[in-house]
């Protein structure tokens, strides 16, 4: 899989540019804020149908303009695509509506999903940091972004959860605004109650599987760059901290006073309907609080996951060092699962990320990624780079929103690397 080619019409800062890439490394150079990075959304949001990076489509839309458009050719399974999307503000005045345009090979699509699938990327940026600075959202979001990927149909089991997050969301307001819980209103939520755990127990389940996935990869990745000093684990913590109850689904519930985390195994080891009926009976309990919170407290978008580095919570103990190498060891495991998904290697998107690595760490990333993937890098300078990271590249100069190919050799910089 290879991008071909990137146009870009009048998306964030750029205005039109384009840009012909090469089959292996592709090194883009510019400063700060001159749009390497949105150069590399435009292709994320090819591959995903969506940015992580916009508060509304409507601003991946360039400042006086009426619209944006990102085309893009690509080879995969050995067919040439061509995908275009286009984002408007919609005619409506009443509310800022926006309509999309997708098209793929000539034939215009209804759906953004239309995408999914086709362009597969794996990215990996220093903003991927806050998988471990972050809060709970920056975790739950890279596993579910990550079986988007994998899973295509996890969106709209993720997107019908959220729906009923929002409905049920409405109707707690509603009964804590006025002040009594009526017979109505205790059948209407019993209906919530089942339909928020019948899709969340899903969703726990089909995020537990993948991490069953990850995590041995990552271990394997973690033990090589520490020299075999640091040993990784994650726990996925079910029903948030703000709910933190436990249920046995093998053995009789523990009392209150005897409620600890429940373990991943027996988590991953329940069935479906007994996680669905253990959120059920944690939010009966929670009701009162539910009511005066006017927010469901329990689910998959209250869970978290932690990782633990020879058994310390990671995110408050692990240096900055280890942060990075945890950080690198996940992506890694994610690189490698996606390949093994694909019959063909997916594209890697470096986001100033080989400049936070110091050359060991370089060095482990590129003897994992294989020669024959396509790859974008973008960085300030390419000092410190490893000469190998330089050899064969091509290099495009990105300045205020337009990119051209670079006179630069990748010969030529890799040998005044060695000098260096």
């Amino acid at each position: 899989m290879r991008v071909i080619k990137v146009s870009l019409s009048n998306f964030r800062n750029y205005r039109e540019s384009s840009a012909e890439l090469h089959s292996g490394r592709n090194i883009l150079i510019g400063e700060n804020a001159q749009g390497k990075t949105n150069f590399l959304e435009a292709i994320e949001l090819i591959s995903t149908g969506k940015s992580d990076r916009a508060q509304s489509d409507l601003d991946l839309i360039r400042s006086g303009a009426q619209q944006m458009r990102i085309e893009i050719e690509f080879e995969s399974r050995g067919m040439n695509e061509k995908v275009s999307v286009a984002i408007r503000p919609g005619a409506s005045d009443k509310r800022k509506t926006i309509e999309k345009q997708v098209t793929i090979n000539g034939v215009t699509q209804s759906l953004m999903k239309a995408l999914r699938g086709r362009l597969v990327a794996v990215s990996f940026k220093s903003q991927d940091l806050y998988l471990l600075r972050g809060g709970p959202k920056y975790r739950r979001d890279w596993i579910d972004t990550l079986l988007e990927t994998l899973r295509p149909t996890y969106r709209d089991l993720s997107s019908k959860y959220q729906k009923i997050v929002v409905q049920r969301k409405r109707l707690l307001k509603t009964i804590s605004e006025s002040g009594r819980l009526s017979f109505s209103d205790q059948d209407q939520l019993k209906v919530w109650d089942v339909q928020l755990a019948k899709f969340g127990a899903t969703i726990i389940k089909q995020r537990l599987d993948l991490l069953a996935e990850l995590l041995p990869k990552a271990e394997k990745f973690q033990e090589h760059i520490s020299g075999r000093r640091e040993v990784l684990s994650a726990t996925y913590l079910f029903s948030a901290k703000e709910a933190e109850a436990s249920a046995s689904f093998a053995r009789e519930e523990l009392s209150e006073s005897e409620q600890s985390p429940i373990p991943m195994e027996e988590l991953r080891g329940a069935e479906e309907s007994a996680i669905a009926n253990s959120m059920i009976k944690i939010m009966r309990q929670k009701r009162a609080e539910e009511i005066a919170r006017k927010q469901t407290v329990v689910g998959p978008h209250r869970d978290d996951i932690c990782f633990t580095l020879n058994g310390s919570n990671a995110c408050d103990f692990a240096s900055q060092g280890q942060q990075r190498s945890l950080i690198l060891s996940l992506k890694l495991a994610e690189l490698e699962r996606v390949s093994e998904m694909l019959d063909e290697l997916p594209i890697l998107l470096l986001d100033d990320v080989l400049s936070e690595l110091d050359l060991n760490r370089q060095g482990l990333l590129m003897s994992l990624v294989n020669d024959n993937m396509q790859t974008l890098i973008t960085t300030t300078h390419v000092d410190g780079f490893k000469p190998e990271w330089l050899e064969g590249a091509l290099f495009l100069n990105v300045l205020n929103g337009a990119i051209e190919s670079s006179s630069l050799k990748s010969t030529q910089l890799a040998d005044a690397n060695r000098l260096g």
